[in-house]
């Protein structure tokens, strides 16, 4: 019997590449089958029961189709169903090739009492081209297949891989550090799981393991990835504030009202002294423009043998004393005068 769909899966939650494994069923198939791997995923910590249903009524349907096998191997795995998630891994490797479910099929094999299978896995042919992220995945596993069989010690030297120290792509493999320290207690060294523990819930930001949990410490709250929305609501920015421009005027005029009154009154004076020397200036160039069209009338200590003005001789201002204009009018009387002087001479 087909499970319901919850009301609202459409199938086009599912993502991109596997829709894109899905080409192969026709067109109705492939929706259904998109609807029931949707709704197996969201049911998966609510109604477990119901998202196992969900798996199986997917696989049922697109059965030759491998990610869909392989999503209903995960999902039977993270339930607990050994037997279920080692089939349908293994069925999903044969037709796609992806081995980076071995380290689920080897500890599905743990979980069903058969370490030394997980041990096999390990060695064969298809483990030696594993990523480095699955590799790290399959020795945890193989670590706790020894520690099935009671060789702690072996456990222990099979996590301890440059992986234990340093980072892998820029993060550091907090999972590996639980499950060192999951060794440790048993050896009996308390102290260094502790350690290791602490490490691990330290840098466990994304929630991967129960460290912080096992310490005491609340969950981290893992930020929820933005929406289409936020993201919208974060690239657009407006360029203009009214505000801030209103905010702006406001104090500009408040500094104009704070200029100092004798400042306002400096400047005042200022430009009134420069008009005043200014039109002094003017009046004082008119004035000569007008005596120079004027008639010559000698003053008070003016020289009358020469008519030159004494204080303008000193100073230099005046005409040359041999300039042909100088002394150019002649007194007859004088003449007369001069003309009987030299007759009686004679």
């Amino acid at each position: 019997m087909e499970p319901e769909i919850p009301e609202g899966i459409t199938g086009a939650e599912l993502d991109k590449e596997i829709r894109g494994e899905l080409r192969g069923l026709s067109k109705e198939t492939a929706e259904r089958v998109s609807q029931h791997l949707v709704a197996a995923f969201a049911l998966e910590e609510v109604a477990p029961e119901v998202s196992q249903e969900h798996a199986r009524f997917a696989a049922r349907l697109g059965g030759r189709v491998g990610v869909v096998r392989e999503m209903n191997g995960i999902l039977a795995y993270r339930a607990g169903d050994y037997s279920t998630a080692v089939r349908e891994l293994r069925t999903s490797l044969r037709i796609t090739g992806r081995t980076d479910v071995l380290p689920m099929i080897a500890d599905a094999e743990r979980g069903q009492g058969r370490p030394e299978r997980a041990l096999d896995i390990a060695a064969s042919d298809e483990a030696a081209g594993l990523g480095v992220d699955a590799s790290i995945e399959l020795m945890i596993v193989v670590a706790g297949a020894y520690a099935d069989t009671g060789d702690v010690e072996t456990a222990l030297r099979t996590l301890d891989i440059p992986a234990l120290r340093h980072k892998v792509n820029g993060r550091w493999q907090v999972r590996l550090w639980v499950a060192y320290a999951d060794l440790l207690e048993p050896a009996g060294r308390g102290d260094e799981a502790h350690r290791w523990l602490v490490l691990a819930a330290d840098a466990d930001t994304e929630g991967l393991t129960d460290a912080g949990e096992r310490l005491g410490r609340p969950a981290p709250e893992v930020a929820p990835e933005p929406s289409w929305e936020d993201d919208e609501q974060i690239s657009v920015l407006d360029a203009f504030d009214a505000e801030a421009e209103e905010h702006e005027r406001a104090e500009a005029e408040v500094e104009a009202e704070d200029v100092e009154p004798a400042e306002a009154d400096a400047g005042a004076v200022e430009s009134e002294d420069i008009d005043e020397v200014e039109s002094d200036g003017a009046a004082a160039a008119d004035d000569a423009d007008s005596d120079a069209d004027a008639p010559h009338e000698p003053e008070a200590d003016e020289d009358p043998e020469d008519g030159t003005d004494t204080e303008t001789a000193v100073s230099g201002d005046g005409d040359d004393a041999t300039s042909p204009d100088a002394g150019s009018e002649t007194n007859p009387e004088v003449e007369a005068e001069q003309a009987e002087q030299a007759e009686g001479a004679r």
